[in-house]
C-alpha cells in the first residue's frame, strides 16, 4: 500500500513522437505507484496523424490497446485521461504511444507518484 503520510511527488514528462514504433512516455519508477491525471497528446502538424495509445501492466505482463489509430486534427490536442478520469498504475507499469507519422506529435503525461516499499 502507498505510503500516503510520506509526501507524494508531481510531474510532468514531455515526450516528442519522433518514430511510428512503440514508444514508453512514461514507467512508473519500482516502489511507486502513480495517478496519471492528464495523458495530453499534441499534433503540432498541419494535416491530421493517427496515434494509438497502449497500457503496458508489469504484474501481468499484459499490454493493452486503450485507443488503436485514432485521429488527431491539425494543429489540435486530446486528453485520454484527465483529473475527472485518470488513470490509476503501479510499479514498472507504462503508457505507451505510437504516432502514424515520424515527428508531428508530441506526448505530456501529468502524473502524482507516491511512495510504495512493498513493491
Amino acid at each position: 500500500m502507498p505510503k500516503l503520510t510520506d509526501g507524494s511527488k508531481f510531474f510532468t514528462d514531455v515526450t516528442a513522437l519522433s518514430s511510428t514504433n512503440d514508444t514508453d512516455c512514461y514507467v512508473v519508477p519500482k516502489n511507486f505507484s502513480a495517478r496519471i491525471s492528464n495523458l495530453l497528446i499534441i499534433n503540432n502538424d498541419s494535416s491530421s496523424r493517427n496515434f494509438t495509445v497502449k497500457y503496458y501492466e508489469k504484474t501481468s505482463n499484459t499490454t493493452h490497446t486503450l485507443h488503436s489509430s485514432h485521429a488527431l486534427a491539425a494543429t489540435s490536442s486530446v486528453s485520454i485521461f484527465t483529473n475527472d478520469s485518470p488513470l490509476f498504475v503501479h510499479a514498472e507499469d507504462k503508457v505507451i504511444v505510437d504516432a502514424g507519422t515520424a515527428d508531428t506529435l508530441v506526448v505530456a503525461v501529468v502524473a502524482e507518484e507516491f511512495f510504495n516499499p512493498n513493491k
